[in-house]
């Protein structure tokens, strides 16, 4: 266990572990911005629009049991283990992606990557669970944040431009560089961080995460089905799979947004799928809808992340000297977040400005998102029972994941639907936003049922 000093995130005996853990969210954040501004271009060569969704929806269903995986490994010995797997399961998948002919192995290619994502995931936010006291984890969530920067800065902007200018493969290729420069820097401080419970640990929860990643795959693949019988026969079994499997991996209460935890839980879960839900088509909106450049893509795209950081340090400052009013700022975070989503859908058909009305949207998304996202976690984090902290990390990935997945993937499914129906990429999208604000709402819900006056140590925490 690392010896933290009070109150700094960068003093001598933490200043390797904060260091390591911002590099691999940077490095996280490089691939995920560069490949949602990229999207558009290689479903078009390869053919592959009616797989969309699934171009998300595949790196988030394998990251579910890349987190658990990752978590089991960190039990078994240091931190690094998962680490230096997670890179690997990256490369390949990185690799993977590059060199595809058609969309199937692209989408391989995702699944690799997602493993490897969620065992860094989970490395990650177990290292900020376990290691920083409360007064510092949200110094700490707001750093991980601003983490993205660099890569919203670079990430969208440089990937349009090289995949404009040359081939949009070299950008997957080109993200291989940072894996070593991030393995090299960070595994002497990651191997010193021992003893950490990342998640539930034994094979019933590896068992539960391969039942909730196939239930979820059916549940897709269902939803995405032409004929109404082969849509029953799928969905309704995965369906089934998905609630017996959170069942076993969530705190009680969570599927019903009971109050306290499991609503913080929920809440973060659903507000990332909305945000995410709409991420994962507002290239094809920019580029397909509104005739945009990928290079522009690429710029508006890096709003979301800027303000996102913004918000994250806005939180940040508020907890400081606000820490009882937690669930008040998630729920807030929230309703900013559901506004911006809402321009996004008055942009799909605005004939006037639509540009200005789409990034006016998602700066107000981002900061929506950046305010209760990063709340949802120090909350998850304080409402944590003693002994638990693992289980409470384990369940915050998994919750994000999960929803998010969903999100890429019905919305995908929907846009697939739009296309055979011929009703054209807009009335896709905006089916997709429909589905999004669903989530959006019940988020709100989970937000305003965050707050735990009456349980004890919920109280001690906040106070």
């Amino acid at each position: 266990m690392v010896s933290l000093d009070a109150g700094r995130v960068f003093g001598p005996s933490t200043r390797s572990l904060t260091i390591g853990i911002l590099l691999g969210v940077t490095l996280v954040a490089f691939e995920a911005l560069a490949v949602v501004t990229i999207a558009p271009l290689f479903a078009a060569d390869l053919d592959g629009l009616a797989l969309y969704g699934w171009v998300f929806s595949g790196f988030l269903l394998a990251s579910l049991l890349g987190a658990v995986f990752g978590g089991q490994m960190a039990d078994s010995g240091t931190v690094a283990r998962p680490l230096l797997v997670g890179l690997a399961f990256f490369a390949v998948g990185l690799a993977v992606s590059g060199a595809a002919t058609s969309m199937l192995i692209l989408l391989a290619g995702r699944v690799l990557q997602g493993l490897g994502g969620g065992m860094l995931g989970t490395v990650m936010y177990a290292a900020i669970n376990r290691a920083y006291p409360d007064n510092v984890r949200a110094r700490m969530m707001a750093l991980t944040s601003s983490a993205w920067i660099v890569p919203a800065l670079l990430g969208p902007t440089l990937a349009g431009i090289v995949a404009e200018a040359s081939h949009w493969r070299y950008v997957f290729w080109g993200i291989l560089p940072l894996l070593v420069v991030v393995g090299l820097l960070t595994t002497r401080p990651f191997a010193q961080l021992r003893s950490v419970a990342t998640v539930v640990s034994g094979s019933g929860s590896l068992r539960a995460a391969i039942v909730l990643t196939g239930g979820a795959g059916l549940l897709l693949v269902g939803i995405g089905a032409e004929t109404p019988w082969l849509a029953a026969l799928l969905a309704l079994p995965g369906l089934a799979l998905v609630v017996l499997a959170l069942r076993t991996l969530m705190p009680p209460g969570t599927l019903v947004l009971g109050r306290g935890l499991p609503a913080v839980i929920a809440g973060r879960g659903l507000l990332s799928s909305s945000f995410i839900g709409v991420e994962a088509f507002m290239a094809l909106m920019l580029t397909t809808v509104h005739d945009y450049s990928i290079a522009v893509t690429g710029v508006v795209i890096a709003t979301g992340a800027f303000s996102w950081a913004f918000g994250s340090w806005l939180q940040s400052k508020l907890d400081e000297s606000h820490p009882h009013q937690r669930p008040a700022r998630m729920f807030a975070g929230i309703g900013l977040l559901t506004f911006g989503i809402a321009l996004q859908a008055v942009a799909l058909f605005a004939t006037t400005m639509p540009l200005v009305i789409i990034v006016v949207g998602w700066v107000l998304a981002g900061v929506g998102i950046g305010t209760s996202h990063s709340t949802a976690s120090v909350l998850a984090f304080a409402l944590a029972p003693a002994g638990e902290e693992g289980r409470v990390a384990a369940a915050v990935q998994i919750s994000d994941r999960r929803l998010a997945a969903v999100s890429a993937g019905v919305g995908g499914a929907l846009l697939a639907l739009a296309t055979r129906m011929g009703w054209g990429a807009r009335y896709g999208i905006l089916m997709a936003l429909a589905f999004v604000m669903v989530l959006a709402g019940l988020a709100l819900v989970a937000g305003w049922r965050s707050g735990v006056t009456r349980h004890r140590r919920s109280h001690r925490c906040l106070r």
